[in-house]
């Protein structure tokens, strides 16, 4: 649920800010609109699995130690093809944990900008934390591009990887061979 909300947010919010037949929307009323429900699924995936991590404590494996630190100069030679031999990781990789943990810090970033921007009169206090509605706009889009180089860049490890986990990014599950 995720990847098609994330997808579909970051493609009518180009439309939105900058309206172009290419990213699949007739009219700004109709990308708003998907704009709008898209950032419901996404939000409320972010706070379930929030509150999940926190009731499961899985958040301890989500965020980076100093063993992952330690072990990232292997992880990033291995994923550059300098090394042939893969390191073994107990669930989460040490890129794995940077990503998840750059995204629980950006997700929530992007939800309160993009409340800010939809609700202007409401939150004005908080418009003016940033420094007024066009730095709120700024540091949406420039988390929107951050959040989908990320994404890029998970795909592209998942795809350097197996199949499987590829299709884990969108499904959920993942089944090892």
């Amino acid at each position: 649920m995720l990847a098609p909300s994330f997808l579909i947010l970051v493609a009518s919010g180009l439309y939105i800010h900058k309206p172009s037949r290419v990213w699949g929307f007739r009219s700004m009323d109709s990308a708003r609109k998907a704009h709008f429900i898209a950032q419901y699924f996404f939000g409320f995936y972010f706070l379930a699995r929030a509150y999940y991590a926190v009731v499961t404590r899985d958040y301890r494996k989500i965020f980076p130690g100093v063993k992952d630190i330690i072990a990232l100069p292997k992880f990033v030679a291995y994923e550059l093809f300098l090394k042939k031999k893969k390191p073994k990781y107990p669930r989460y990789n040490p890129g794995q944990k940077l990503l998840y943990s750059q995204m629980a810090l950006l997700f929530p970033l992007q939800i309160i900008t993009g409340a800010v921007l939809y609700l202007t009169g409401k939150l004005q206090k908080l418009s003016r934390f940033f420094g007024g509605l066009n730095n709120v706009r700024l540091a949406h889009y420039l988390t929107t591009v951050g959040l989908s180089s990320m994404v890029a860049g998970h795909i592209y490890f998942a795809l350097t990887d197996s199949v499987e986990k590829l299709k884990s990014i969108f499904t959920g599950y993942f089944k090892p061979k």
